[in-house]
């Protein structure tokens, strides 16, 4: 029987025949190469992140110990109470200031735009009116020359008249709250204005004044409000001056132990130094530097302790009178609020109130079970850096490294961006893939999946320059008055930075959606025909439901490529490295916030290598790529399930 020919028969005559030799095993053998290399380079990376970051616990567990021994952890108890405090001082205020800014929204508004000219127009002449400066200082009794004076003179009225004929970047702000005749007589003073001043115009201060009057007018009724709340804000008055106090000693105390530890330190390397010397004299040297290298005593800290633990009495009074504070002042604060926003102020401090004293009740107890020998476990130093609400890095007093807020802050990022890209991602699939034209499909494809070639330092740029300053600019104005958060008091926020991650996230949710549309057998919409449905509803009813794993990890890869973006949440979400106040209900999304991605960018290049620092950033570069590597894999499984079941 005659041999079937082979799909992998060699024709005669291939080099590859000569040599007894196939194709298939090259080939295979060369992508078989690439698969394994990229498993190699990703199995690096892990050692690399793990190897950088695996003595950041260790370490910062000796750093907490020194802090613990010292006694900063115990004037932090009683500090902790203070930062409570004027949280709480701070909602008051907050409500306070709400409702005299109602009052006075239009002046405030104005007093702002008025302020905005002229810091623009300030700007722009800037370089001229400071070259006049310079020179003038550096003339001396002898005065600045005619011909010099003249020349600079005559460059600041140049770039004053282009600046007020609206030739330079975006033109003159906007004063949507100004009359004509007060904008006009505003840019007229500033026209007339001596190049050598650097003054205000009187119309400034004119609308200031305004702005003052009608504060104090609106604050009338609230002076019983005001007294209260300024007596809440002194009750902390001796706690404050006990922390202070106590402080300074337990600071001295570990700059003692710090700089005791470095000198041994220095001492060993010396004597290590030593064994390895080559000449008697050199090793005799060395051995004598090292011995005259430690100069300080070791710190006895149960003796530094004693003066500090002595006024724990006085931390009791001091602890007290905050607890009577915190009882009197609910009942002197009003009912309601006329203000939505104020009034919300004032709610969220009497449920705060409970919390509040609660935790004051509990700071006498903690002071007295404190104890300065008991050990640090790794287990609390791990829990710590997970659920730590503080990233306080080169401070006097101590650094505390907890990932709280940067999470939050990127948490929400997403949020927003998702809540963009998830619609119009989705969206523009359904429409392109069951409803546009042939024509339509070549233009809107491409045209989407263009968006990834935009390089996210420019979209970074872009958020800077035009959507930050939109946004801010629109929120400025009465119409807008009703959304929660509005004005925006900084254009660099989470909202900017979402937005510009939404529109990157768009592209990967668009064309994996439009994958998963596209597997949908085509027996189910054409069932779903000769059943007499519409073409609306054999979408949403048949292809949508059929589609929707594939969807729903198209989103998570989204989540994915939002989550480990850098540069635009960098440039533009404004890097505060703080929990958001969420007690500004959706106005949340307009605070600035730093992120994970964000902190790693910022502060990886400034910090001494191996430093703990250091390794804590190569741990929140490892906590990163579980978050990213997680969301990948439950993308990879839900869209492996999905072709499973179609298959």
């Amino acid at each position: 029987m005659p041999e079937s020919p082979s799909s992998n028969t060699v024709p005669a005559g291939h080099p590859f025949r000569r040599k007894g030799r196939g194709t298939d095993g090259f080939f295979k053998a060369f992508f078989a190469g690439n698969a394994g290399l990229t498993i190699v380079i990703l199995i690096l990376i892990i050692v690399f992140l793990i190897r950088e970051g695996a003595g950041f616990f260790p370490k910062y567990r000796e750093e907490l110990e020194i802090y613990r021994r010292a006694g900063l952890e115990f004037v932090d108890i009683p500090r902790h109470d203070l930062k409570a405090h004027e949280q709480m001082t701070s909602l008051l205020n907050r409500a306070y200031y709400a409702q005299v800014n109602a009052a006075c929204r239009t002046e405030f508004l104005r007093s702002s735009e008025a302020t905005a000219v002229v810091s623009y127009i300030n700007e722009a002449v800037t370089p001229a009116q400071s070259a006049l400066l310079r020179v003038q200082e550096n003339a001396g009794e002898t005065g600045i020359p005619k011909e010099l004076q003249d020349t600079l003179s005559a460059k600041y009225k140049e770039l004053l008249a282009e600046v007020l004929a609206g030739k330079r970047g975006d033109g003159i702000p906007p004063t949507p709250h100004l009359t004509k005749e007060e904008r006009e007589g505003l840019l007229a003073a500033l026209a007339a204005r001596d190049p050598m001043s650097t003054d205000d115009p009187p119309q400034i201060a004119a609308i200031d004044e305004q702005l003052s009057l009608k504060q104090a007018a609106a604050g009338e009724p609230l002076v019983e409000l005001r007294a209260t709340i300024d007596a809440f804000s002194e009750s902390s008055g001796a706690l404050d001056t006990l922390v202070s106090e106590t402080g300074d000693v337990v600071k001295a105390s570990k700059e003692g132990a710090t700089l005791h530890e470095i000198e041994i330190t220095r001492r060993n390397t010396l004597l290590e130094a030593a064994k390895t010397a080559k000449t008697a004299e050199a090793k005799a040297a060395l051995k004598a530097d090292a011995l005259a290298s430690v100069t300080t005593e070791p710190v006895d800290f149960k003796v530094a302790m004693e003066p500090v633990l002595a006024r724990l009495q006085e931390f009791r009074d001091a602890n007290a009178a905050m607890t009577r504070a915190a009882e009197e002042v609910l009942p002197k604060l009003p009912a309601k609020l006329e203000d939505e926003k104020a009034d919300r102020y004032l709610s969220t401090f009497r449920k705060a109130s409970d919390e509040y004293k609660r935790e004051l009740s509990d700071t006498t107890a903690k002071m007295e079970a404190w104890k300065l020998d008991a050990p640090v476990g790794l287990g609390s130093t791990i829990m710590g850096f997970i659920t730590g609400k503080d990233w306080i890095t080169g401070g006097e007093w101590q650094d505390f490294y907890g990932i709280v807020p940067l999470f939050a802050g990127s948490l929400l990022i997403a949020l927003i961006a998702l809540s963009l890209a998830i619609p119009l991602g989705v969206g523009a699939a359904i429409y392109t893939n069951q409803l546009a034209g042939r024509r339509e499909q070549n233009f809107i494809k491409p045209t989407i999946e263009f968006l990834q070639a935009i390089p996210s330092v420019v979209l970074g740029f872009l958020g800077i320059a035009v959507l930050g300053t939109i946004l801010q600019e629109t929120s400025m104005k009465d119409s807008f008055s009703w959304v929660p958060g509005f004005p925006i008091q900084q254009r660099l926020n989470m909202f900017t930075a979402g937005c510009l991650l939404g529109l990157m996230a768009i592209p990967t949710i668009f064309s994996l959606s439009e994958d998963a549309l596209n597997n949908v057998p085509s027996a189910f919409a054409e069932a779903s025909d000769a059943l007499g449905a519409s073409k609306l509803q054999t979408i949403f009813r048949v292809v949508l439901p059929a589609a929707v794993s594939g969807i729903l990890a198209a989103v998570l890869l989204g989540l994915g490529r939002v989550i480990g973006e850098t540069m635009v949440v960098l440039l533009v979400a404004g890097n505060r490295i703080e929990i958001p106040d969420f007690t500004e209900g959706l106005g949340v999304f307009f605070q600035p916030a730093h992120t994970l991605t964000g902190i790693i960018a910022q502060e990886l290049g400034e910090v001494p290598f191996g430093s703990v620092h250091y390794r804590a950033l190569f741990v929140v570069g490892m906590v990163l790529f579980a978050i990213v590597l997680g969301i990948n894999w439950t993308a990879q499984r839900i869209l492996h399930k999905f072709r499973t079941a179609h298959d």
